[in-house]
């Protein structure tokens, strides 16, 4: 994956120099971003509004030419996701799991200007844009823990008191198992990985210092755990002999539901290895942005993202 992305930028960083040869300026934007993320996954196959989360965050942009860009940018967000946006699907209202998760990142892009972003334009330099490149992010899925005495009893999965009412991290559980003797193969996902940011956008100067832009990208990541959840589930017993009865709560929220007709296949022969996710896709998370800039160098204008 490291040799990957080293590619993808050696490979952009060569185009936006070619292109860029015949640029008449260098000015330098810096700027902030705020608006909002969301995510695509198991729990959410399509974007669920009502679980839109803040963003924001730094760019900086470097004009090689009238129609190539370079930008970095440092990004915090939030996305989640939830099976009750989706409780009129039995599968989904059985499963009954969620999470939330940060995302910080740190990439790099080029900004193709469709139109050409000049100063010697007529009226206020202004343009659409596509962009691509490759980034660095860190997540960490949490999930959301209630403690219901006549569920987690002390009998089945220890004393987990405790944890009501607390947000806990669901990668060290291993909630499928990761790493256990009989799910060996499973390996524990990391929480730093590499994305590829696409979008589109458009931005537009309304005086020789700022300008204003919005902008949406998506990320293609190569994990499918943004939301603790890829593969099948496995016996409880697994889950609490290796990370205790807290992993085993976690894994299986079917009975939190307390419906007697979902509960009796918990743990069963036919309940063991049935899905859990889907682990032939992989997880996305996308920002919608608003952008200000301001120029600092150069005679270009600078942009502030939000």
């Amino acid at each position: 994956m490291k040799s990957f992305s080293k590619s993808i930028l050696i490979v952009l960083m060569g185009v936006a120099g070619s292109l860029g040869a015949q640029r008449k300026s260098q000015p330098i934007e810096v700027g902030i971003t705020l608006g909002g993320a969301n995510y695509l996954g198991e729990l959410s196959p399509s974007v669920a509004l009502n679980e839109t989360k803040p963003m924001g965050g730094i760019i900086c942009r470097f004009n090689y030419s009238d129609f190539i860009t370079l930008r970095g940018n440092a990004l915090f967000g939030q996305i989640s996701g939830s099976d009750k946006n989706y409780s009129d699907i039995a599968e989904r209202y059985k499963r009954n799991l969620s999470f939330k998760s940060d995302i910080i990142e740190i990439g790099g892009t080029i900004e193709y200007n469709l139109f050409g972003y000049s100063e010697t334009q007529r009226f206020n330099p202004a343009s659409p844009y596509i962009f691509g490149g490759v980034a660095m992010f860190k997540f960490n899925p949490l999930g959301y823990f209630e403690y219901m005495p006549d569920v987690h009893t002390q009998a089945e999965y220890g004393d987990l008191a405790k944890y009501d009412g607390q947000w806990v991290e669901l990668q060290p559980l291993s909630t499928e198992a990761q790493e256990t003797t009989k799910f060996n193969e499973r390996r524990r996902y990391a929480l730093t990985q590499i994305s590829i940011p696409i979008g589109i956008g458009y931005k537009q100067q309304f005086d020789d210092v700022w300008a204003w832009g919005v902008e949406l990208g998506v990320r293609k990541t190569f994990t499918d755990y943004l939301d603790d959840i890829s593969t099948t589930y496995v016996d409880p017993q697994i889950t609490r002999g290796s990370n205790g009865g807290l992993a085993a709560a976690m894994a299986d929220r079917t009975p939190e539901l307390k419906r007697t007709d979902l509960v009796n296949d918990y743990g069963s022969e036919e309940r063991l290895g049935a899905a859990r996710g889907d682990e032939t896709t992989k997880d996305w998370y996308l920002f919608l942005n608003f952008t200000l800039t301001r120029k600092i160098t150069g005679g270009k204008t600078t942009c502030f993202q939000f």
